[in-house]
């Protein structure tokens, strides 16, 4: 008798076993997705400092944000404006300052280069 349990307990357990090897499984659409993860995240430019040292024009007031760090090629002095020659731009607080990129300036905190403000 308790061969015969024995048996059938390994004939359903390999049975089981078989079964399970031989499911369809969808790697080509774990594939996928994996890649299109990777691609997320490559191409996540929202916080990337990075992209505006490419060769192409750089238009602030549409790709930039506050919050953001200004590029430290831009924070060079000829970039630097002093608000008192221009009327229109309010008295920066303590470790702010004023720069002019394309047209547009933007107010920077000097301590961590942050953005805080863009008038285009």
């Amino acid at each position: 008798m308790n061969k015969v349990i024995t048996g059938i307990a390994l004939s359903l357990s390999a049975f089981i076993a078989t079964s399970a090897m031989a499911a369809p499984q969808d790697h080509q659409n774990n594939y996928r997705y994996a890649q299109q993860a990777k691609w997320d995240q490559r191409h996540d430019h929202r916080w990337d400092n990075n992209r505006y040292e490419r060769n192409h024009r750089v238009n602030p007031s549409r790709e930039w944000r506050s919050g953001q760090y200004l590029p430290s090629q831009f924070s060079a002095s000829r970039y630097q404006v002093n608000y008192k020659n221009h009327r229109h731009l309010p008295k920066p607080g303590k470790y702010q300052q004023w720069y002019q990129v394309n047209g547009d300036y933007i107010l920077v905190n000097e301590r961590n280069n942050r953005i805080i403000r863009i008038i285009g």
